[in-house]
């Protein structure tokens, strides 16, 4: 699956530091394709103000080089967003898509995880 130009790439270790600094961030989930027995599976994608989409990727990278995280409903994309999520309601339509439309139809990073000390 092809990286877009206009995302960075982010690792586990990168969201863990952007947690850590208390930078304002949220994250969405792409619905990105079906296992074979009809699964959905998710990309992770972070947003800072006034920065490129950073897309999740693995630590190791693959023969081509990094590859997206991809996660399940469960328990990797429930997990994943419990620990490093930016602290928004997992909701599901019916088409498996995940909306987050903050309070007022607005999609700004207020809505996202907020400091530890606030």
């Amino acid at each position: 699956m092809p990286i877009a130009r206009d995302q960075i790439l982010i690792t586990i270790d990168g969201v863990k530091d952007l947690i850590g600094s208390g930078v304002d961030f949220r994250c969405r989930y792409e619905l990105v394709e079906f296992t074979d027995d009809g699964k959905p599976r998710y990309q992770c994608v972070y947003l800072r103000e006034g920065e490129p989409e950073a897309i999740l990727v693995s630590t190791r990278f693959g023969p081509y080089g990094p590859e997206p995280r991809l996660f399940n409903i469960w328990p990797g994309l429930f997990k994943h967003h419990h620990e490093f999520g930016d602290g928004r309601t997992l909701c599901f339509d019916s088409d498996y898509s995940i909306p987050f439309d903050a309070p007022g139809g607005g999609d700004d990073l207020r809505s996202g995880r907020k400091r530890q000390n606030d």
